[in-house]
């Protein structure tokens, strides 16, 4: 999601235009408030973070974007702003010399609102998950880098309940796409189940090819996923129930159950309502793995509803074996702030950047015998050789009710 860097060895239709900048190593940090993009740098000695510019703004709520090459594709959508949704759209940015960002072509419109996008290998495609109908749609990209026309795919497709993710595999030759299912609701619902979905892929069509759902699915919460540089493993977040799966990959596909389940959380104890992992994301040497924890879950504390002390806000730090992929929470780093839904890795692996999800504004928090009031905000770690993370800077976001829902490194 964060740099695409496949894209530099395999160039297609993009050629030389789409190439990734691999030299230089400059990477701004993009992060959206509602419709805007926000553009930030790291300083040099990692300390700070520095707005640069005034925001692009785009014509609805920045849903998930990718960077491919010299191209920032935007999924936005009126999902959370309007009564009645209707205007759900794919935008081709062009990241200059500078970093800076230039609409290239029309906006693309989409049937549904677009939960999480990528772009193949060679640059010839973009790919959108939906959730609401659990769907995906493939489109054309341009030799200018702009959005073309939809590929209207010739199978019928098995996507499962509520797709949250499509990942392209390591291969190239397949996608995955990571259908979370819905939690049941004791004595009025059932759970809706989840399955990880392997599609093949060859030249924008995709096909049925398996699916993986440990114990028929039930308390399968599959949200996202993350792949081993290696390509030998692909680590799996289940949602609800904080569990990070690691599954072996063999010809793009995977092992019927994985081969290590982990807590990612600090603590021993079985997750609690309101309490759900997020984001996942490898470091570049393939050592360290993040994820981030979300606890949203409250009580009643000196008269007010608070967040419960019981929650866990906090950036997991996994240590990565290379040698059988095993993965071991060595850190739950504090992230400074409330409801971490994303984070970006910097390409040359030296910084975290996460903002928080909160719209409605500063969040109260129980913090032993007193309550603290946690504005949403973007927060800088730095890496340590180690892969841990050091708390360095923080700054408070104005939200106005929209949502940060992503952020991303751009390389220019």
């Amino acid at each position: 999601m964060l740099t695409g860097a496949a894209g530099a060895a395999a160039l297609g239709r993009l050629g030389t235009l789409g190439a990734q900048p691999q030299a230089s190593g400059r990477a701004d940090i993009y992060a959206n408030v509602g419709p805007k993009l926000l553009r930030y740098r790291v300083a040099n000695d990692v300390a700070s973070l520095t707005e640069i510019g005034d925001p692009l703004v785009l014509p609805e709520e920045v849903q998930e974007a990718y960077a491919w090459g010299r191209f920032l594709y935007v999924a936005t959508s009126d999902a959370h702003t309007a009564k009645e949704p209707r205007n759900h759209y794919l935008h081709a940015l062009a990241v200059d010399s500078s970093g800076a960002l230039k609409p290239v072509g029309d906006a693309v419109r989409l049937r549904y609102r677009p939960i999480y996008i990528t772009v193949d290998q060679r640059g010839e495609h973009l790919l959108s998950a939906f959730n609401e109908p659990s769907s995906v749609a493939v489109h054309r990209l341009n030799a200018d880098g702009s959005i073309g026309g939809e590929v209207r795919q010739a199978a019928t497709l098995d996507m499962g309940i509520y797709a949250h993710q499509i990942r392209v595999m390591p291969s190239g030759r397949a996608v995955i796409v990571p259908a979370r299912g819905n939690e049941g609701v004791p004595g009025r619902k059932e759970e809706d189940r989840g399955a990880l979905k392997i599609l093949g892929y060859e030249n924008g069509q995709l096909t049925n090819r398996q699916s993986v759902a440990p114990n028929g699915g039930r308390e399968f919460r599959c949200r996202h996923v993350e792949f081993h540089p290696s390509g030998r493993w692909v680590y799996v977040v289940i949602e609800a129930q904080n569990l990070l799966h690691t599954y072996r990959i063999d010809d793009d596909r995977l092992s019927p159950e994985p081969v290590f389940v982990t807590s990612v959380l600090a603590s021993s104890t079985r997750s609690k309502p309101g309490q759900a992992a997020s984001a996942i994301r490898m470091h570049p040497g393939g050592r360290t793995l993040y994820v981030a924890n979300r606890g949203r879950g409250k009580e009643m504390f000196r008269g007010e509803e608070v967040i419960s002390e019981a929650m866990e806000n906090s950036i997991a730090v996994f240590s990565v074996n290379p040698d059988t992929g095993e993965p071991r929470l060595v850190q739950s780093a504090d992230p400074q702030s409330l409801d971490v839904r994303m984070f970006a890795l910097h390409p040359d692996g030296r910084s975290l950047v996460a903002t928080s999800h909160e719209s409605e504004g500063p969040i109260k928090q129980r913090r032993g015998d007193d309550i603290e009031v946690v504005p949403p905000r973007i927060v800088l770690f730095k890496v340590e050789a180690d892969g841990r993370l050091t708390f360095k800077y923080k700054q408070d976001v104005r939200t106005d009710g929209a949502f940060q829902l992503w952020c991303g490194a751009v390389p220019y």
